[in-house]
């Protein structure tokens, strides 16, 4: 279940946020959700206390986020990143580096 809050911040501080949100590719809502939940975790076990938000920070596989939330699939997955408002998680950089040769060498046969 999620919950709407309503913060009261400076006005500055909230356009450096959203500046940061969107450098990085996330919102203002995931940050403040990723600090809370590092600063009130019981810092056991971080991915089953949120495996959706270590599966958003690329901290768990597909497979594995979607087993641990007892979901059915990733579009089941997919619907609930954007429901609690966390980015997809980005690739790592040896694949994003594959898939942009992959592509140089399709482009080339073209």
């Amino acid at each position: 279940m999620q919950r709407n809050t309503t913060l009261n911040l400076p006005d500055k501080l909230v356009s450096r946020a959203k500046a940061y949100a969107a450098e990085h590719g996330t919102t203002m809502t995931a940050i403040i959700r990723s600090h809370l939940e590092a600063v009130t975790s019981s810092g056991e076990n971080p991915i089953a206390d949120d495996p959706l938000l270590a599966y958003s920070q690329g901290q768990l596989s597909r497979s594995e986020a979607i087993r641990m939330l007892g979901m059915r699939d990733y579009a089941e997955l997919l619907v609930a990143l954007g429901d609690a408002d966390l980015p997809m998680p980005s690739a790592p950089p040896h694949e994003i580096e594959n898939q942009a040769t992959t592509f140089t060498k399709l482009w080339r046969q073209s």
